[in-house]
């Protein structure tokens, strides 16, 4: 009988070659590179939703609106449509006047805070439906005089508005109330 033998040859240790080697001397750069950008686009987050972070977080919204204040810009109400609705609304000449059309309607906030005066577009409409006339109303354009426009509709409050229309001569037969943000 004749035995194998195997011989285990040993393997030849090779240096594998990785490139250049990192210098560690200047990674200390990157990292404050990226930190200050890191905190640059915070501050930058931070300034974009200063609203949202202070409905979040009430308790840093007396910090937001120091600073704020301090560079020389301000923290609007939030601008929820979702949350706001036209509660009732009524188009009809008025009593006065043969041109003049009134628009009455109600708003409600049903939002557990305060929020900035919508926009509102009526549009008037023939007896097929269609729409003759359009107008988008500011804020200013229905508020009651001595109300400042600045202080929006409270958390769970009402608005009531009342506009006087020139527009009876279009003989509208019906009308649309949309209330938006832009």
């Amino acid at each position: 009988m004749t035995s194998a033998t195997h011989r285990v040859r040993p393997v030849a240790e090779t240096a594998f070659d990785f490139g250049p080697q990192a210098q560690t001397g200047r990674n200390w750069i990157w990292w404050v590179a990226t930190a200050t950008t890191l905190f640059a686009l915070a501050l930058q987050l931070a300034y974009h939703y200063r609203t949202e972070v202070g409905l979040i977080l009430p308790e840093v919204k007396p910090l937001i609106q120091l600073v704020c204040s301090e560079l020389a810009c301000e923290v609007p109400l939030p601008r929820r449509a979702e949350l706001l609705s036209i509660e009732s609304s009524d188009l009809q000449a008025d009593s006065t006047s043969p041109n003049v059309m009134v628009l009455t309607a109600t708003l409600r906030n049903r939002a557990r805070f305060s929020q900035a005066l919508p926009l509102l577009e009526l549009s008037l409409t023939s007896a097929q439906d269609r729409t003759i006339a359009r107008r988008v109303l500011n804020p200013k354009d229905y508020v009651p005089r001595g109300t400042q426009t600045g202080s929006g509709i409270a958390a769970g409050g009402e608005l009531s508005v009342r506009v006087y229309i020139e527009a009876a001569s279009l003989r509208p037969t019906g009308y649309r109330l949309y209330l938006f943000y832009s």
